[in-house]
């Protein structure tokens, strides 16, 4: 590597959010497969416990596994999770985006890796049963513990919100990537040619408010984030209104995977910006 110039790393990593950036969210439609009513759920059984002081992540959870353990009709088990991701209904064109993204970067470098993440607030039960759970390296978010009737019986990990910024900067700096758990210290000093790419290589998707905190550092540190929507206008968009300037991302589009919507715009010209930034880096290593 050429001292004067920033150490090269072939590979460009997407990280997607999932529920309400790659399809509708995963906790509704759970509810419904449940024949629990969302709205009546919510308001009855969680936001009494909310307003004790509780996790909205556990509260809900937590009401759910009472139902489940005080219905002897219906039990909530792991096939109900399975079978939700299985018939859950993405939104457009979403498992043809993979291919798509792939051909765009390798256009201009034949030979990079394109990678693709999963990095999701919610529980990954069922996001890992949908069509497109193959296209990621690895999915990281909640899990839940079932016990040996396969029944839902508590939380096993949560990932927060600022948690975000932790997994990105795991997968940044190579720590034990293909583990589905928080390195403890992503935060340690890893000499940039060890990273497995940089921050100025990775490209964020995500809906709303979950997603904050790494628009945040991906602002301040190089990266691309690109927002996502769903309703008529970005003004539709959960936050738009108390948005900060430290916040900002790219580019907000409707949640639209088809060829030609903004939001595949938005993601071709991130990629292809990306890829260029690559292959200008590539040409030092000739020297």
């Amino acid at each position: 590597m050429n001292k004067a110039t920033q150490p090269f790393h072939n590979r460009i990593a997407l990280v997607f959010d999932f529920d309400e950036t790659l399809a509708p969210d995963t906790f509704t439609a759970l509810l419904e497969r449940c024949d629990i009513d969302p709205e009546n759920f919510h308001k009855t059984r969680v936001k009494p416990l909310l307003e004790m002081g509780w996790d909205k992540k556990l509260a809900r959870f937590h009401c759910l596994i009472e139902d489940s353990q005080q219905n002897d009709a219906f039990k909530i088990t792991r096939d109900t999770f399975k079978e939700v991701g299985q018939n859950l209904e993405l939104y457009p064109d979403a498992e043809k985006m993979f291919g798509r993204v792939r051909d765009w970067a390798r256009e201009i470098l034949p030979d990079i890796e394109v990678e693709f993440y999963l990095l999701t607030a919610g529980m990954l039960e069922i996001p890992r049963a949908t069509t497109i759970a193959e296209e990621f390296r690895v999915l990281w978010g909640g899990e839940l513990h079932f016990d040996d009737k396969n029944e839902l019986a508590f939380v096993k990990r949560t990932v927060s919100y600022p948690d975000k910024i932790r997994y990105i900067l795991k997968l940044c700096k190579g720590m034990d990537i293909d583990d589905p758990k928080i390195t403890d210290d992503v935060y340690r000093f890893v000499p940039e040619e060890q990273w497995h790419l940089p921050l100025s290589q990775l490209i964020y998707v995500g809906d709303g408010d979950s997603d904050m905190p790494a628009f945040a550092y991906l602002k301040d540190h190089e990266g691309l984030a690109i927002g996502v929507y769903q309703g008529q206008s970005a003004e539709d968009w959960e936050g738009y209104e108390d948005m900060h300037d430290d916040r900002r991302v790219q580019n907000l589009a409707e949640s639209d995977y088809r060829e030609g919507s903004e939001l595949m715009q938005s993601l071709k010209l991130a990629v292809e910006s990306v890829a260029k930034q690559i292959a200008l880096r590539r040409l030092s290593q000739n020297e």
